[in-house]
């Protein structure tokens, strides 16, 4: 167990006045979010009128999906030694609804109790009250959390608060170091910050004595192999005698354009090929039918499929849940939602079934996986789609051994796990 640390000075005043302006500001907020469709979901639990009751050894928050999905490889790393009690939150109904999965599966440990509720409005009063029916040993806040509510309420009740796998933008460092001093008196105690430039960011933040450096726990989550369809399963009959295959994979609407005209680029230089494309969205299906007919490209719906389709074949997937198989028999393929500022798609799934996944310039929501992927040669970046079919165009030509990408891969992710063990270890010593 750590042991305790002397209190900090109360915060000065200036910050105590920012915490009054703060407090009043509330109110006047509260009927309008009362009233908006998303907050009126669980809102009495977020005013704390309904909602567990504490003690819990543990308070830990998940802001939406992304973090509860986090907040589940914690549940499962906790220590077996002694019972603990964990009280696990979300502001939004998906990560409520993931954090509900997540408690059912912690079932299975036998010293771990859960329960779950909505995250209270920030609001100091409320969070204060919240510190005090909760009454947590250890506050635990996953990414990128800084509520000043609750953060103050966690330091006046004397309940040590970590921020773990943090995460701070380059655009986020700006806003919080006009706000240093104030951030500073309401500090978490600790902060187990992705190692590289967001420990970096915290450090400047909060100080580097606060911050040590974690692997993102993210890769915890990554699988190291990929499962694979059984030979009679619809894809393998499909695209199991494809060669060579390019996959243009979860292609959002704003790339409809530019994928057309790659699909063509590719099919000119490589007419042997067939070509399979995964829209994002079913309901542009009809869009793609008649886009690649008018741009004289030859397509068929998967659904019309028993067997491979000839050669120079655009295939428009119609069904769920094959595109990561299919990666599995592919030559190149590119990852949609990156020709433009989409925030992009999971690229390590084909990497994974052995495939370069090629991307756009635009990958916000996968930033976490590291420039070095890039840098290495697993993933190649490129600006736009004559780049993009040019890129095809090569992999078809020279694709790299599967088995090649898979180790390459696979050393990619295992070198940068162990986030989890780490935030589990820390949290422990609190204990």
């Amino acid at each position: 167990m750590i042991e305790a640390q002397p209190l900090r000075p109360y915060p000065r005043a200036t910050t105590r006045a920012l915490l009054g302006l703060y407090n009043l500001v509330w109110p006047l907020a509260m009927p309008a979010l009362a009233l908006s469709r998303r907050m009126r979901d669980g809102w009495r639990e977020r005013v704390l009128l309904n909602g567990p009751e504490g003690p819990v050894d543990i308070w830990m928050q998940a802001a939406s999906a992304g973090e509860a999905y986090l907040a589940e490889e914690l549940l499962m790393a906790l220590p077996d030694d002694k019972p603990l009690r964990v009280l696990v939150t979300s502001g939004t109904r998906q990560g409520m609804d993931i954090l509900a999965k997540a408690c059912e599966k912690a079932a299975s440990k036998p010293m771990l109790a859960t329960r779950q509720a909505f995250f209270p409005l920030d609001m100091p009063a409320l969070m204060d009250m919240a510190m005090k029916r909760f009454s947590p040993r250890l506050m635990v806040i996953l990414e990128t959390e800084l509520w000043p509510g609750l953060l103050w309420a966690a330091r006046k009740n004397e309940i040590p608060a970590i921020i773990v796998n943090g995460r701070m933008s380059a655009s986020s460092l700006g806003g919080y170091m006009a706000a240093g001093s104030f951030l500073r008196d309401i500090a978490p105690e600790r902060v187990l910050a992705i190692a590289g430039t967001s420990a970096k960011r915290f450090s400047l933040v909060f100080g580097s004595d606060r911050v040590e450096e974690m692997q993102n726990i993210k890769f915890d989550r990554c699988p190291l192999e990929a499962a694979q369809p059984a030979p009679d399963a619809p894809v393998a009959r499909i695209l199991g005698n494809a060669a060579p295959l390019a996959i243009f994979g979860s292609v959002r609407s704003k790339e409809e354009t530019e994928v057309v005209r790659a699909i063509a680029r590719v099919r000119e230089a490589r007419p042997d090929a067939l070509t399979a494309l995964f829209p994002r969205h079913m309901h542009r299906l009809d869009f793609w039918a008649k886009a690649l007919y008018e741009a004289g490209l030859p397509v068929v719906l998967r659904s019309q499929l028993t067997e491979t389709p000839p050669a120079g074949t655009t295939v428009l997937w119609d069904a769920f849940g094959e595109l990561g198989a299919a990666y599995g028999f592919a030559s190149a393929a590119f990852v949609g939602g990156s020709l433009h500022p989409l925030g992009g798609q999971n690229f390590l799934e084909p990497l994974i079934h052995g495939v370069t996944p090629v991307i756009g310039p635009h990958w916000k929501n996968f930033d976490w996986i590291g420039r070095e992927i890039i840098d290495c040669g697993l993933v190649h970046e490129v600006t736009d789609a004559d780049a993009l079919a040019d890129q095809l165009i090569r992999n078809l030509n020279q694709p790299e051994p599967r088995e090649s990408v898979r180790d390459r891969a696979t050393r990619y992710i295992a070198e940068r796990r162990g986030g989890t063990a780490q935030a589990a270890a820390c949290i422990a010593r609190y204990l």
